[in-house]
């Protein structure tokens, strides 16, 4: 077996080279330990569980069940969704239709046999169904055929244990999945003879890019998701040998109950075998699963014929010799003669060496053949270890087991190799019964697999589960793992439990690490579960007798709510509420896109109806739609929609027709417009969807109902309100609050010419509603007379520090007032009750220069001696004139703080005809804050109501498929530009989106995305309008220039 070890060492270090790198470009993981692990070694040696020798439980039942769960995770095509696994759904349905393109039938092949390939003549084939290789989607051959003939091998073997723990319909169906999947893959020509089989559909180093479930495979890999034949031009004859055993252990297990179907297996299967004799050749994987030699496939398959048809040409391909002893049949390849050479199979039965289990299936097909026995015998004792004595008492040669007496035949997925020594050794005591120390060795085995080993937790998943015992719960597996982010690390714990899958297993020091990243230890595959099946159902026939399966298995998933929306409150004042809302769908019961989601933001407008406005005075305005810069179909917002007569309205947000999973961010905002007065009444606390919105993050909101193809699945509509009645219109009523105040004045100093004005205002609550002081304003107004001055509050009830005052400049001044003095309060003064007063506030306004009263709007000095009714001091609640007459309508200010703006533009010459596209959608945000702007179609953005800030900000810059960028702001105390429209800011294009996720790099394999498309237009389907970088509508040698200029440019390249 020396080939057959250095065919596994050879191909597991290919394996780690070619998936350490996709990890490594996909996700950034540092595979640390990878070359030890795959060698056996213990990384990082570790205790012992405590205990662990005291594992006790050993239910064979129960692991034979759930080792088949394993393959309906594994299922792949349709009639997947609503079957045993409900996190599982149908997948890669393109499958059915797998253009001839993607195939490895050369020209001339279809030339001949299109008809047969291809009999209708539309340039595709259906090659669906089978299962995924491990915790991937390809399907593979050899380790397809492997699991399949071994499953088989298994039922035929232990028929009786599935049928007597319920399972026997489950095992079947599995079966027929297998070779439902290979008959369909394969292709007869009149005469019967087989003219070519797909053995293979994907491809390893494309699909390891992608981490997430099958049911959201990439819409770019499954468009090139290829298949691969076998043909004579191009033959397979390992896998077609594999495929034929499997083919004919189905015509064993079904000729009783199916005959018409079992015939059909076996002509496939004599088909095949016969297609694999006469063009021999190893199939080509794309560098997974290859095989040095195709003997041992065929030795396997001419077994199991034989047992089918009686047909001892079978067994003559296998053991033919010439007349002196020399083998011309297949045994040649590991025996010389059928003299006195002998030899010592020390490998296993397994997906590339299955010399194993055909010389099980030829010992007891010919029992008085020694050698077949030796072979089949010599196997199983040199696996125990020394446990199992050789009949030499002179022989001692022995694998050296683990510390604790595992067998570890290699380290990559010793498990697998372990549980195939079982089920040898188990077969092979079924027909020599008196060999009981065969099972129970296999027995000790599985002890340890299930549990008792030093580890302390079983390598079986799931195993002991209904029981609170441990299990591995990390396997490699990405539709169990669940990740939404294509990310090994998110989240940190699977999702769901991969019932039966058999893990990797440990090392040759017992030492093994449950992590997700760790293939090696880790890994599970439809060749690792294929021994565990029949092994386990083995030892349920000798050791089992009272176990139980589990019932009602599996258990049902925890339900949730798939479909919700988030809402957070981005800003808001008294003219406008801005919010973002984060659309999900976090199915998994199974993950599935959906394309009809929508939701309805509701809002009241009795306050505006109240002050004699209508929905007229409401405007939308959008901030960030995260699907169109994905580059898909825009959100479709619609409305004001009028709910009921009480001014309740909505907006509708529509996904339809995107492909949507995960969250989506929509941002926008209503805004009222201020009416003839510049006055605003906006009041959102009247807002069904407005409620539980805060600041600093996101909240679950039932507020904001989610629809799924017009239909409510999430949240809660509100009521139809009936209108309260109109009162009679009175001018100091407004929809933001009913109070009414009353300012008292007296002039403290009258002075024709001063340097100080000294005043003092008096504040009555006059009407039924307490009013926080806070939403009071006082204005006096006055003619500066280029004086600057400064408001003192020199003393006040509420405390002088909660009084506050600042001189404002009038844009629209007029003969008496080109400034007001504004007198606020804050939070901390309190409320003022009905029929409450402030009691007297004295102020004074400092000027240090010498200037007119007597021209002062406000100021009367008839009001000396106390207080009284000045009208010309006008007093607001909430912005809302309450009291006195204003000397002229002040316009709104700017929001407080300062305004950040500037003109961002692409990195290239462009047409005029691409500018306003190619200057829209940069997004600029303040990084660490809830603030951004998009720019427009002339690459302006303003960000507006920015606090001053000594410690500065940063700007992060970015857009689909161009280098993100960042800008320091040292300090804001002013205004601050950071691109004209003469010298805007430039972007650079060329970082490329791979599956939705930018390396902040352009390199080479931004370059290899543009070569997928590259010379296509919008007239052909692989064109893509996000790759057209400088929108000409072509993706050509243009696109590749501009990339070019800034190839291997990183984000922090960029100029400061």
């Amino acid at each position: 077996m020396r080939k057959e070890i250095g065919r596994k060492v050879m191909l597991s270090k290919n394996r780690v080279v070619l998936w350490a790198l996709s990890a490594c470009l996909v996700f950034g993981q540092a595979l640390s330990g990878l070359a030890a692990s795959a060698a056996g070694a213990s990384p990082v040696p570790l205790p012992s569980a405590v205990g662990w020798e005291k594992w006790d439980y050993f239910n064979y039942a129960e692991a034979t069940q759930k080792s088949l769960y394993f393959y309906d995770a594994e299922k792949c095509g349709p009639g997947i969704t609503g079957g045993k696994i409900e996190w599982r759904g149908d997948c890669h349905l393109e499958d059915q239709m797998i253009p001839l393109k993607n195939t490895t039938l050369s020209k001339s092949f279809l030339e001949k046999y299109g008809s047969i390939i291809d009999p209708d003549g539309d340039g595709f084939i259906d090659v669906h169904g089978g299962y995924h290789d491990a915790g991937d989607h390809v399907r593979f051959g050899l380790p397809q055929a492997y699991a399949a003939s071994t499953i088989g091998w298994s039922y035929y073997e232990f028929k009786d244990v599935y049928k007597e723990l319920g399972e026997e319909e489950h095992i079947i169906d599995l079966i027929k999945l297998f070779t439902d999947t290979f008959l369909r893959a394969s292709f007869l020509d009149k005469d019967g003879n087989m003219i070519a089989f797909c053995f293979q559909v994907g491809d390893g180093d494309q699909d390891h890019t992608y981490w997430g479930p099958p049911e959201l495979y990439p819409k770019n890999l499954i468009a090139t998701r290829p298949a691969r034949f076998a043909t004579a031009e191009k033959p397979g004859s390992d896998v077609c040998a594999g495929t034929a055993a499997a083919l004919a252990t189905s015509y064993m297990n079904f000729k009783d109950t199916e005959p018409e179907y079992a015939e059909k297996c076996l002509k496939y299967a004599k088909a095949m075998y016969k297609f694999a004799k006469t063009y021999r050749g190893m199939a080509d994987s794309g560098g997974y699963y290859g095989s040095a030699y195709d003997d041992d496939e065929l030795t396997w398959a001419a077994a199991w014929l034989y047992e089918c048809t009686n047909d001892m040409s079978y067994i003559n391909d296998i053991e033919s010799a010439t007349a002196d002893g020399l083998y011309t049949g297949y045994l040649k390849k590991i025996v010389r003669d059928n003299n006195n050479n002998t030899w010592q199979n020390i490998w296993t039965h397994s997906w590339d060496a299955v010399w194993g289990g055909a010389f099980v299936k030829l010992a007891y097909l010919f029992p008085e053949h020694e050698r077949f026995d030796y072979f089949a015998r010599w196997n199983t004792e040199y696996m125990s270890g020394g446990v199992i004595k050789h009949e030499d008492p002179k022989d001692g040669t022995y694998i050296e087991t683990s510390p604790t007496g595992y067998t570890m035949l290699n380290g990559w997925g010793s498990a697998r190799y372990n549980t195939a020594m079982q089920l040898c050794a188990l077969v092979y005591q079924k027909y020599n019964p008196e060999r009981t120390d065969f099972g129970a060795w296999a027995k000790s085995q599985m002890d340890y697999i299930m549990g008792r080993n030093p580890m302390g937790y079983s390598y079986i998943v799931g195993y002991g589960h209904e029981k609170g015992l441990p299990f591995v719960l990390h396997p490699h597996h990405r539709a169990a793992h669940g990740s939404k982010t294509l990310n090994m690390d998110d989240p940190p714990q699977h999702r769901h439990i991969l019932w039966g899958a058999l893990a990797g297993g440990p090392d040759k020091n017992d030492y093994h690490l449950d992590v997700t990243t760790d293939y090696v230890y880790n890994e599970v595959a439809v060749d690792y579960n294929a021994a565990f099946v029949g092994a386990a159902a083995g030892l349920y026939k000798l050791y089992g007798k009272g176990q139980k399966p589990i019932p009602n298995f599996p258990p049902k998933e925890p339900s949730f709510d798939p479909y919700y929306c988030d809402i957070q409150l981005m800003q808001e004042n008294k003219e406008r509420t801005q919010v973002t809302l984060k659309l999900h769908n976090e199915s998994s019961q199974p993950p599935h896109f959906e394309k009809g989601m929508m939701v309805r933001y509701f809002f009241n407008i009795s306050e505006l109806i109240q002050s004699g406005q209508s929905i007229d005075s409401v405007k939308f305005e959008l901030s960030y739609d995260e699907q169109m810069s994905l580059q898909d179909n825009p959100v479709k917002a619609s409305g004001p929609v009028k709910w009921d007569d009480a001014g309740t309205y909505y907006y509708e947000f529509d996904w339809s027709g995107s492909d949507i999973y995960g969250d989506r961010d929509y941002q926008f905002a209503i805004i009222e417009k201020q009416d003839a007065n510049y006055q605003n009444y906006w009041d959102p606390t009247n807002d069904w969807s407005r409620q539980g919105a805060e600041k600093d993050e996101f909240k679950l909101t039932k507020y904001v109902p989610v629809y799924l193809d017009g239909k409510l699945v999430y949240g809660e509509e509100p009521p139809k309100l009936k209108p309260t009645p109109t009162p009679t219109k009175n001018p100091n009523a407004t929809p933001a609050n009913d109070a009414n105040i009353k300012i008292s004045y007296k002039c403290s100093e009258a002075k024709d010419i001063a340097t100080t004005i000294r005043a003092s205002i008096k504040i009555d609550n006059t009407g039924k509603s307490p009013i926080n002081l806070s939403d009071i304003k006082v204005r006096y107004w006055m003619t500066s007379d280029n004086a600057q001055g400064t408001f003192v509050c020199e003393w006040a009830q509420i405390g002088e520090g909660n009084v506050k005052g600042t001189l404002n400049k009038i844009d629209n001044p007029v003969s008496n007032a080109d400034t007001y003095c504004e007198i606020s309060f804050s939070k901390e003064a309190g409320i003022l009750a009905p029929g409450g007063t402030t009691n007297i506030i004295p102020f004074r306004i400092e000027t240090g220069s010498s200037f007119t009263q007597t021209n002062d709007y406000s100021y009367n000095d008839d009001m000396a001696t106390g207080l009284g009714d000045n009208t010309k001091i006008s007093g607001y609640v909430n912005g809302a004139l309450k009291y006195g007459t204003e000397p002229v309508k002040i316009k709104p200010s700017a929001p407080p703080g300062y305004k950040i703006s500037g003109y961002i533009n692409p990195g290239f010459d462009y047409s005029v005809d691409a500018s306003d596209k190619l200057k829209a959608g940069f997004k600029v945000e303040i990084l660490d804050s809830h603030k951004y702007a998009v720019t427009g179609s002339n690459g302006y953005f303003e960000i507006t109501g920015v606090e001053a800030n000594d410690d500065g900000y940063t700007l992060g810059i970015s857009k689909l498929n161009y280098l993100a960028r960042q800008n320091i702001i040292t300090s804001l105390e002013a205004d601050v530009e950071i691109g004209s429209e003469e010298s805007p800011l430039a972007m650079w294009p060329g970082d490329m989106a791979k599956n939705g996720i930018q390396d902040n790099a352009i390199n080479i394999s931004d370059i290899i995305e543009i070569s997928k498309v590259f010379n296509s237009t919008p007239q052909d389907t692989k064109y893509k309008e996000a790759l057209d970088i400088n929108l000409d509508n072509a993706i050509n040698l243009k696109d590749v220039i501009i990339i070019a200029k800034y190839f291997n440019k990183v984000s922090s390249d960029y100029p400061v």
